[in-house]
């Protein structure tokens, strides 16, 4: 789970890196060229998910080279179905953030992390706490199967998908109509 952090916390740092530029006034001279915000938008996102897969799949390999040197028993490819398991958290995160980055932009960075952090926490102390399973399952840490020790959970990671893809298409939406917010 910690690597699932790890890379979601990395796809919050897409949406800070995004805000960023646009609070320096980069973007206005940006847009002032023939630059679609959508594409900067959808590119910007392209490049966080795919920086985030190579972030996951490294992970995976990282692990399988230590669990290797210290003489396991630990399968090439079911770690890197570990690193891979960790995508559709981290792009649904990336998605979130991407929306809050379109809808308040000045508050994004700090929405995205705190969702991370809260659903992280939530993970962590909501069995502790004796919450049911509706309520545990609130949080997308825990549609993760901690692969390969336990299987890849293809339904939860698909959910996780389709809401990452509807909150970037909302946000590539939203982000094309809004005035640019500087400071």
């Amino acid at each position: 789970l910690f690597f699932v952090l790890g890379i979601s916390l990395f796809a919050c740092s897409q949406i800070a890196a995004a805000r960023r530029e646009e609070a320096e006034g980069r973007l206005e001279t940006m847009f002032a060229l023939p630059v679609a915000r959508r594409a900067w938008l959808a590119g910007g996102l392209l490049l966080g998910a795919a920086a985030s897969a190579v972030l996951a799949v490294g992970a995976g390999l990282l692990a399988w080279a230590g669990a290797a040197s210290q003489g396991a028993d630990v399968p090439f490819l079911g770690m890197l179905e570990a690193g891979a398991n960790c995508l559709p958290v981290a792009l649904l995160f990336l998605g979130l953030g991407a929306l809050a980055f379109a809808l308040v932009p000045r508050a994004a960075a700090g929405l995205a992390y705190l969702l991370v952090g809260l659903a992280f926490l939530w993970e962590l102390v909501g069995a502790l706490l004796g919450a049911p399973g509706w309520a545990l399952a609130l949080s997308p840490f825990h549609g993760v199967g901690l692969v390969p020790a336990q299987p890849f959970e293809l339904g939860a990671a698909l959910v996780m998908l389709a809401l990452a893809a509807v909150a970037a298409a909302a946000a590539l939406e939203a982000f094309a109509r809004r005035d640019l917010a500087s400071g």
